[in-house]
């Protein structure tokens, strides 16, 4: 049995416990109303709707997200000059969905 294995198990789970309970509302309904998203195109929907991206740019990311999808599931049916303009054309989106994100990061002061 590898003990010190098991210790740093136990000590990255008490870590996981403290974010947890850090992050755990107060109230019930405060939890229950904190809703998931199901997928990619949600939480890309869900950026969009909170203003954290602008609206325009979630509806280009959706569409991005959904040829992703595309071209992981169905490799063999892809339309090259679809991979194209997203590769040449939109890849912009990307740099500013970056740099929309990044605004909402605290600058080390």
């Amino acid at each position: 049995m590898d003990i010190e294995r098991i210790k740093d198990k136990l000590s990255e789970l008490q870590v996981y416990i403290a974010e947890l309970n850090e992050d755990m509302p107060d109230e019930e309904e405060e939890y229950l109303g904190e809703r998931l998203t199901k997928d990619n195109k949600d939480a890309i929907r869900k950026l969009a709707d909170n203003k954290i991206i602008p609206k325009k740019l979630g509806a280009r990311l959706e569409d991005m997200v959904g040829f992703r999808n595309l071209l992981v599931h169905r490799y063999g049916r892809v339309d090259d000059s679809r991979a194209y303009h997203f590769l040449k054309e939109e890849i912009d989106d990307l740099y500013e969905f970056a740099e929309s994100i990044e605004m909402l990061i605290p600058k080390d002061e």
